[in-house]
């Protein structure tokens, strides 16, 4: 059993994506016996993130504190060029890089920071979903046509992600004509992940989103 500060700091490693309890106690190992500073370095970087990093208001996405204005708003939610009746719901920041990359996209976006997992019947609540419905609702009730793409990967938490979205706007989409609710389409493998999608990939699934 390793000293108590140390299984701490591994136990913090093994929540992140992918890390295993051997590879966290390898990260935790190389910090305890770095002697460049890095201790210092990565205890400055966390505390610089608290103090000036947040999520816009609109999308989640992460923002500059100090560059986001009063409303914390993202570059993308105050551009008035930028189509805002048109979301793209992606899981993670990642995959809207991916997507700002192709330039065939001129809406904005919404991130869900996470994906609902058949596993776990309490995912739905952890991601922003009902931020996306407050969203939506509150673009068709001026009037204003709407499109939500879901813009997910096709893996099978991806489409029980997409389904689950479908089904809850489906009640604004029976009211509201003006809504439409169109997902990927051909170009994006089964199976595959938005993040490491090529640019012409993700270009065609936008285009032939149905």
């Amino acid at each position: 059993m390793y000293p108590k500060p140390l299984q701490n700091l591994i136990d913090v490693f093994t929540k992140f994506p992918g890390v295993g309890p051997r590879q966290a106690a390898r990260f935790s190992f190389f910090i305890l016996r770095e002697t460049q500073g890095l201790k210092a370095v990565l205890t400055a970087a966390l505390k610089e993130i608290e103090r000036q990093i947040g999520f816009c208001g609109h999308c989640f996405r992460t923002i500059e504190k100090e560059t986001a204005g009063k409303e914390l708003l993202c570059v993308f939610c105050r551009d008035p060029k930028r189509n805002q009746t048109q979301i793209a719901v992606v899981e993670k920041e990642s995959d809207m890089q991916t997507i700002e990359q192709t330039r065939a996209y001129q809406g904005i976006y919404h991130v869900l920071s996470g994906i609902i997992s058949p596993l776990d019947p309490d995912s739905p609540k952890k991601i922003h979903l009902r931020a996306l419905y407050e969203r939506v609702k509150k673009i068709i009730e001026t009037g204003a046509p709407c499109e939500v793409i879901l813009a997910i990967s096709t893996t099978t938490e991806g489409d029980t992600t997409a389904l689950y979205i479908e089904r809850i706007l489906t009640p604004l989409k029976d009211a509201h004509p003006q809504l439409k609710i169109s997902r990927l389409g051909r170009g994006l493998s089964l199976g595959s992940e938005l993040e490491y999608a090529d640019e012409v990939t993700i270009k065609n699934a936008l285009t032939n989103r149905r």
